[in-house]
């Protein structure tokens, strides 16, 4: 019998501040490309997608300043 493997597993590994600034950066810099509105359905679901990134990881550097 297979085991059940949860859907969201709990990613917190731990990365050093500069390594999440330069992820923020990236997100930022395709955010930016991507502009405000998308094209289509697809580059809606990415900004979402980034957005939601964009947001975890500010989350998890301003955890880290604390």
């Amino acid at each position: 019998m297979q085991k059940c493997r949860p859907r969201h597993r709990a990613n917190r590994v731990a990365a050093s501040p500069g390594r999440l600034r330069e992820e923020i950066a990236t997100i930022e810099k395709r955010l930016q490309q991507l502009g405000p509105d998308g094209d289509c359905g697809y580059e809606n679901a990415m900004i979402r997608f980034y957005e939601q990134q964009l947001g975890m990881r500010r989350e998890l550097l301003n955890a880290g300043d604390l």
